[in-house]
């Protein structure tokens, strides 16, 4: 069957969604032109006409992705509602494009959302009485914090990360290590959004007290 009806209707955005879908369902390795073409149902070589290269594309799939961010910036609320919303807001790209996801680190893409969020949280932070350089230092710590626990998987490990503390639970020497028999069974059953929540709840409650 020939191809040239679908080539007549591929465009970029297309193009972009398809790779994205490829990334999300096999992750970012998996992606070529020609394992992309073959997705599309066209030549790899008919993609240059919609991408310069591959580097070209993964930027296209970051912008895609990050084109998701979306706060709803009110500034009448408490400044630690702010951070928190900031927060799950990137963290909310990680669970929907969790195998893509790292692809937003790349540099090549526009990032005005991006922007548009780390504004916000550099004025939560001011309106919470930091200076501009402890706030600089303040929004580093979140963001580094918070991206190394997305980038190690996040809501993807869940099922990992709960079997790998029910087989050390079972396996546990209580003689020994008493807490750990005792606490191990409870860490099973966390789930990564509770992890989440409660690491923004330590990170806010540290701001709170240097602010003080």
């Amino acid at each position: 069957m020939s191809t040239e009806p679908r080539r007549r209707t591929l465009t970029r955005d297309r193009v972009v969604e398809a790779a994205l879908q490829l990334v999300n369902r096999e992750g970012i390795d998996a992606l070529s032109m020609r394992r992309l073409g073959r997705a599309l149902g066209v030549e790899g070589m008919a993609l240059y006409t919609h991408v310069r290269d591959k580097a070209d594309l993964l930027d296209a799939v970051a912008e895609r992705i990050v084109g998701e961010l979306y706060v709803e910036f009110d500034r009448s609320l408490p400044w630690q509602e702010r951070i928190r919303r900031a927060v799950l807001a990137w963290a909310g790209l990680q669970a929907r494009h969790p195998r893509a996801f790292p692809l937003v680190y790349r540099t090549g893409y526009p990032g005005n959302p991006v922007q548009q969020l780390t504004e916000e949280m550099l004025d939560a932070l001011r309106a919470a009485g930091f200076d501009p350089r402890a706030a600089a230092l303040a929004y580093q710590t979140v963001v580094i914090l918070i991206d190394s626990a997305l980038l190690a998987g996040g809501a993807t490990t869940d099922r990992v990360r709960q079997a790998a503390w029910r087989r050390a639970a079972k396996a546990a020497d209580t003689g020994s290590f008493p807490r750990f028999a005792e606490v191990a069974p409870q860490a099973a059953t966390l789930t990564w959004q509770e992890i989440l929540d409660s690491s923004l709840d330590l990170l806010v409650t540290g701001l709170e007290a240097r602010v003080r």
